[in-house]
């Protein structure tokens, strides 16, 4: 039996979209539409109408049009706050003074990232121009919040309608860009590092990657093993992404070949899930990822379902059509390369929904808070401010009963040269994000 129903007086694709998503999977709740008026007049449960007019009994959310249009709006919402909360297209005569349903899929669906001409080098989104960083609310989970918000008041309108049945996790997550960093190599790779790091006077360097290949020391970036050490015993979900592309400019992986990776694969098939990091040209090569999932579900013996794009590089909807269609089922790549917070204005994994196609799809969008580079090199940061930088986002999600997910390296894994000073990082942040 239905907790909640709902009726849309217009409805379409955006909107049963939306409905579905935010009444459904974000609440929790068996929420069931009827398109049928006059049957829903009779519906005895707690329900609600989205439409210009009120239905006795109902709880009455006034739509702003966006989810009965297609294509891309004109133009940008504007942003009020009410009691501190931000709310974007603001409406009248309803129990609201705003559409939920608008806003959230503004911000799920990227619509403003579809024409987006601030961009960096690699193509990302620059998140100072996004509508949350502009408009202050960047590093809350609004859409999390407008759940609540809207439960809260339709609550009070209804006594009947049940507590939101939302329960805070974390996901811990590890990019395997390198693999190692002396181990796997050809050997006149290493000699060629070698001679580098002699002339950029870093003998220390030297003389331990001598000490890793004659096995006299363990590889500085076999941090593998200890980060699914510190995911079991913070009840982290964990997922290990492995770059397999070919060796390219940004694409520095040694070959799952490698007998130290065959290792390392080995476990996280056994401890965590294995995930797919598309190299750098995937997003303009779209036929690469097929070749790279193959290669690594060979090696893994399992199907791979995850993802995340090496780089963050990725163009919608091209790179999300590509990997649902590869049989990927969960997408990570939904964070900022240049700040923290959320992009997609929620901690709650959602549906992607296709603006050129107007259809919602099979691909899971998992929007992390924080990666570990961000603070380092694009806040400039000291290790303990990264800290207390997370736990400020961990708190955020917890208040509001979402997932926390964050996305680490190895070289920040290791504390090994440049990262010195960072490996206590993430085992302070996943222990303080234990659920």
């Amino acid at each position: 039996m239905a907790d909640v129903h709902y009726h849309i007086a217009q409805p379409g694709p955006r909107s049963r979209y939306m409905l579905a998503h935010l009444l459904g999977t974000m609440a929790g709740w068996q929420a069931e539409e009827v398109p049928d008026a006059e049957a829903f007049r009779n519906v005895e449960t707690p329900k609600l109408v989205y439409g210009h007019q009120a239905l006795e009994g109902a709880f009455h959310v006034v739509p702003c049009g966006l989810l009965e249009q297609a294509g891309l709006m004109g133009g940008e919402p504007g942003v009020e706050s009410i009691q501190g909360m931000p709310q974007l297209f603001p409406t009248k005569g309803g129990h609201l003074s705003f559409d939920p349903f608008s806003a959230a899929f503004f911000l799920l669906s990227r619509m403003e990232e579809y024409d987006f001409a601030a961009r960096d080098g690699h193509g990302r989104p620059l998140a100072r121009e996004l509508h949350g960083a502009r408009h202050g609310y960047l590093e809350r989970p609004v859409v999390d919040e407008w759940l609540l918000h809207l439960a809260a008041a339709w609550r009070r309108a209804d006594p009947r309608v049940p507590a939101l049945r939302r329960k805070y996790m974390q996901t811990a997550t590890l990019d395997v860009d390198n693999g190692a960093m002396y181990l796997g190599r050809e050997w006149w790779r290493s000699a060629g590092a070698a001679v580098r790091d002699l002339l950029h006077g870093r003998p220390g360097r030297v003389r331990d990657r001598l000490a890793v290949l004659a096995g006299a020391k363990a590889d500085p970036y076999a941090v593998h093993v200890a980060f699914l050490d510190v995911a079991e015993r913070t009840g982290a979900r964990a997922i290990v992404n492995f770059l397999v592309a070919d060796r390219g400019r940004y694409d520095h992986a040694i070959s799952l070949r490698s007998p130290f990776l065959q290792d390392v694969l080995r476990q996280v098939v056994r401890r965590a899930s294995v995930g797919l990091h598309p190299g750098y040209g995937s997003s303009d090569a779209l036929a690469r990822m097929a070749v790279e999932k193959q290669r690594l579900e060979e090696h893994a013996g399992v199907a791979v379902t995850q993802s995340r794009q090496h780089y963050l590089r990725m163009k919608l909807p091209g790179t999300y059509r590509a990997l649902e269609q590869l049989g990927i089922r969960e997408e990570h790549s939904m964070g900022m390369a240049d700040a923290v917070g959320f992009r997609a204005g929620t901690c709650t994994p959602y549906p992607f929904y296709d603006l050129e196609a107007e259809a919602s799809t099979a691909l899971t969008i998992h929007p992390f808070a924080v990666m570990d580079s961000v603070p380092a090199y694009k806040l400039r940061l000291t290790p303990q401010e990264a800290v207390i930088r997370a736990k400020q986002l961990v708190d955020a999600v917890r208040a509001v009963q979402g997932t926390f997910i964050s996305v680490w390296h190895e070289r920040f894994l290791s504390g090994y040269g440049d990262e010195a000073g960072w490996q206590g990082v993430a085992p302070e942040v996943l222990e303080y994000a234990r659920p």
